[in-house]
């Protein structure tokens, strides 16, 4: 377990089921290994299936890596205003979908909240 600058713990959990017993839980998109956080949003925002959440992540990697082993989705405790660390600028707790800049160039928010509330299949 590792500490943040505040002296408190690092929290990780293993599923969006532990996750979401946490109001400050947030789930991270990366790609890259975490050289680029995709997407930072709330777990309580999360209506999709798994399966849908693993496409919106191929589908977002498409756009910058296209490298199915270096990207992954994990579930933290990341109470609004925090940082998330990683490359490219790294992202950010909002309380809301934090989007990637250069997704926000390419205007996919609507489509990745689409696919957040389960009211799409894809990204596409």
């Amino acid at each position: 377990m590792k500490a943040d600058a505040h002296g408190s713990g690092y929290k990780a959990f293993e599923t969006l089921e532990e996750a979401r017993k946490d109001p400050d839980a947030v789930a991270v998109f990366e790609g890259d290994d975490g050289g680029q956080i995709y997407a930072v949003v709330p777990v309580s925002q999360i209506a999709c299936s798994e399966s849908a959440r693993d496409q919106l992540l191929a589908d977002l990697d498409q756009f910058s890596w296209d490298d199915p082993d270096m990207r992954r989705i994990y579930y933290e405790h990341r109470p609004v205003g925090t940082g998330i660390a990683g490359g490219m600028g790294g992202g950010r707790s909002t309380g809301d979908l934090w989007l990637h800049p250069d997704f926000e160039n390419l205007r996919l928010r609507p489509n990745v909240l689409g696919v957040l509330k389960g009211e799409r299949r894809t990204l596409r």
